[in-house]
């Protein structure tokens, strides 16, 4: 590429990103002036607009992407905008603010289109370019951030994983979930380090824990109560880990520090009712959430989904919110203001993907397994990956998308 062609293009990204902050703006500002609005959920904006659920997902992505490009992918469409801008003005958005929308939305599409050449290669080069934002600089204090944490937890991990499955339960009115979880090569730093592997939670959109989900163990796994543990995916030497009496959680007994006391520990379970199929009032689509103590090197987060459940080309968002203020198993709502600016990139694998993970060998054999057993065929479900590198602790790493109406 000639430095003059490359130099205009990237002046043209440069506008570009300029013009996607602008609609962005307008956008929020357009928001925040709808009577009756209380939260930034797609559930929400549909309540107080009176829009259709798919164009909701829209305008909240708009309002509120961490990364600018990667809104291009939600763009409603002319007709979509006019619905929006229509919907505000009968519930008496001032005049302006609508104005101010429709004009930032046109002159992302036009300013996009002239630079990509057309409106499909705009959403291909903002894909790239919103994978491409984290940057050096960013990577590198989150790795600052994680030399210093270890030693300050005194714990670390070269990896956190976790695979979800969802699927119709057999009665097809709720949602079943498989969840594998675990850390890889687990090591202590200190001898008195606390540590504790917790079991799974249900929370709905709200940050409230569900009543009518329960937790039982995967077919071949021991146990009465959560976290249960997976022996044949975890290290031959473990650690101690008590149990605490009334508590779903495994607690770190006193032992062995640094390499000496390295080890992979997983645990699974099937989660039952997670929540109602279809949208609702409190579950607005899936909203996986994956949270993070424990200093690690790398984040996955793998997430199957049965094909029934969300609409045709679904495209999954994933969000790192911090959690020092805002957390889902302390009841309290995230907020705006609870999105880090971290990349997490969220990309579809093969239809069937053989889940790997360094250090657990057998996760894709066993998990094959619980599908068979539990007769959920892997050809009926579409997979997404989460990552991210060096993790800032405490956070939640979230991939959300709607549910199918």
């Amino acid at each position: 590429m000639s430095r003059p062609r490359a130099a205009h293009e990237a002046s043209g990204a440069a506008s570009v990103r300029i013009a996607l902050l602008e609609l962005k703006s307008a956008m929020q500002e357009l928001l925040s002036a709808v009577p009756g609005l209380t939260g930034f959920r797609p559930v929400d904006i549909e309540s107080a607009l009176g829009i259709d659920l798919k164009l909701a997902w829209k305008v909240s992505h708009i309002a509120h992407a961490g990364d600018p490009f990667d809104a291009v992918r939600h763009l409603p469409g002319d007709l979509a905008g006019s619905i929006v801008a229509e919907a505000a003005r009968q519930r008496g958005v001032p005049l302006a603010r609508i104005v101010a929308m429709r004009k930032a939305l046109a002159n992302v599409q036009e300013l996009g289109t002239a630079w990509a050449g057309s409106k499909r290669a705009f959403a291909l080069l903002s894909a790239n370019l919103a994978t491409a934002e984290d940057g050096r600089f960013a990577l590198e204090r989150r790795k600052e951030l994680f030399n210093g944490g270890m030693h300050v937890w005194g714990m670390r991990a070269s990896s956190a994983f976790r695979v979800d499955i969802l699927h119709p339960a057999t009665n097809g009115r709720v949602i079943d979930c498989l969840t594998v979880r675990g850390f890889v090569d687990l090591e202590r730093l200190r001898f008195d380090a606390a540590w504790r592997l917790d079991g799974p939670a249900v929370v709905d959109d709200r940050g409230r824990s569900s009543s009518r989900s329960f937790v039982e163990a995967p077919k071949g796994v021991k146990g009465a109560r959560s976290p249960f543990l997976v022996p044949e995916l975890c290290s031959g030497t473990m650690p101690t880990l008590d149990r605490v009496t009334g508590d779903h959680s495994l607690h770190l007994a006193t032992g062995e520090v640094g390499r000496a006391s390295a080890s992979t520990v997983v645990q699974a379970a099937i989660v039952r009712r997670v929540q109602p199929r279809g949208p609702s009032k409190d579950y607005s689509g899936f909203f996986q959430v994956f949270r993070l103590r424990t200093p690690s090197e790398s984040q996955e987060f793998v997430v199957g989904v049965h094909r029934s459940l969300v609409p045709v080309g679904v495209q999954p968002d994933a969000v790192v919110y911090g959690d020092l203020y805002g957390a889902p198993e302390r009841r309290v709502p995230y907020h705006l203001g609870d999105r880090l600016q971290c990349s997490a990139s969220v990309e579809q694998i093969a239809p069937r993907p053989k889940l790997r993970v360094a250090g657990v060998p057998e996760l894709d054999h066993w998990v094959d397994g619980q599908l068979s057993a539990l007769g959920w065929p892997r050809g009926d479900l579409l997979w997404f990956k989460a990552t991210v590198s060096f993790p800032p602790v405490p956070s939640t790493l979230v991939v959300q998308m709607p549910q199918a109406e």
